[in-house]
């Protein structure tokens, strides 16, 4: 009888559990977009569908007598959609009441701060941290990104020109690469395959390719401050932005050290591109353009590129200081950040206008999208 009875509670325990999982997942929208708000040490999520922000998530800590802000550069959601991971950098100034961020650095001179710089986990469902992974003082913890299943998140160091891998299981820290001296590897993307790391290096001027198996490393040579680097998902081109000359290079990503490089010139308006992200069909590239930094003039557009032409198709006016980009799982959305204006841009892909902003707080830097599953 006490083990029919034992069966019966075990089953009432499983049946509860799965109930509550679903229940949470009816509550949460059907697709939330990720913001890190650099400027005020926080993140925000909004419901792509009512535009309505649905959660704040504040990353500072206390930290002797006061609060230590954490500014959260990159943001990044898992590919199993069961995880958001953010990088974000400790501040170098520490009261009661507020605290300044010392987080830009797009190959601007800046000191670190008094904690370790922190990768920081979120669980999407209930909108909480559920994790702080500390690394290391000072380094600045630029882009984040993950393999396809998951497993890995990869997280580039720029002042200490390292390349960390974390365990998305343990949180464990299980590799440390040391990248370029002084090349200051900023942003990051993965093959599709999983299995390599394009890398951008602002100080280097240098696109590099990272083989995560083997540890195999070459570079190309560009004319300018590589920001970031993008690749479409059926993993055809590679495209990294060149901030001072004001083009995209592109790459076939099969014969990248042997193949002609595209060098895709930005209209007359550009001030200095930063991000870019792919259509699910791999047909185009959305890039911001920012400028600003290093004493350019504030960008405004966002340039829609044609992969297989190498051209702009499409200027779109955004805010100021366009800066991150991702485009919606079924490509009908893009999201860019503005980081001046203070607000995400919301842009219709099929007649590329924007269609709306949401306001989400001072200088918004990474972006990215959750579906509910």
């Amino acid at each position: 009888m006490r083990k029919f009875y034992f069966f019966l509670l075990l089953l009432t325990v499983i049946f509860t559990a799965g109930f509550l999982y679903r229940y949470v997942n009816l509550k949460q929208p059907q697709e939330k977009v990720y913001v890190a708000v650099e400027g005020e040490g926080k993140i925000i999520a909004f419901d792509a569908a009512t535009r309505r922000i649905v959660s704040s998530i504040d990353l500072s800590v206390e930290h002797r007598g006061g609060r230590m802000m954490f500014a959260p550069h990159n943001i990044q959601v898992a590919p199993d959609m069961k995880s958001v991971w953010v990088t974000a950098n400790a501040s170098k100034h520490q009261d009661h009441s507020s605290l300044i961020p010392n987080a830009r650095a797009h190959g601007e001179v800046e000191k670190g701060g008094e904690e370790p710089d922190e990768v920081i986990i979120i669980d999407p469902l209930k909108d909480q941290i559920i994790k702080r992974i500390p690394i290391a003082v000072g380094i600045h913890l630029a882009h984040v990104v993950l393999t396809p299943d998951s497993s890995l998140a990869y997280v580039t160091a720029q002042h200490e020109g390292m390349l960390y891998g974390i365990d998305t299981k343990t949180f464990e820290v299980v590799d440390r690469i040391h990248l370029l001296s002084e090349g200051e590897p900023h942003g990051i993307r993965l093959a599709p395959s999983g299995t390599v790391a394009y890398i951008a290096f602002l100080k280097g001027k240098i696109m590099g390719t990272f083989k995560l198996k083997d540890a195999g490393f070459d570079g190309v040579n560009l004319s300018g401050s590589v920001v970031q680097t993008g690749v479409t998902p059926d993993g055809r081109f590679v495209v990294a932005s060149i901030y001072d000359s004001k083009q995209l290079a592109l790459f076939d990503a099969q014969r990248i050290q042997t193949s002609e490089l595209w060098l895709i010139n930005l209209p007359a308006t550009s001030r200095g591109p930063i991000q870019m992200y792919p259509t699910p069909d791999s047909r185009y590239m959305y890039l911001a353009d920012q400028g600003y930094y290093f004493n350019q003039p504030i960008g405004e557009w966002v340039y829609k590129i044609d992969l297989e032409k190498g051209i702009v198709v499409k200027e779109i006016k955004a805010g100021q200081g366009p800066h991150g980009v991702v485009v919606s799982s079924d490509g009908k959305l893009v999201y860019v950040t503005n980081l001046l204006s203070g607000d995400v841009s919301i842009i219709d892909a099929a007649t590329d206008e924007e269609i709306g902003r949401v306001k989400v707080g001072q200088e918004p830097n990474g972006i990215s999208v959750w579906r509910n599953q």
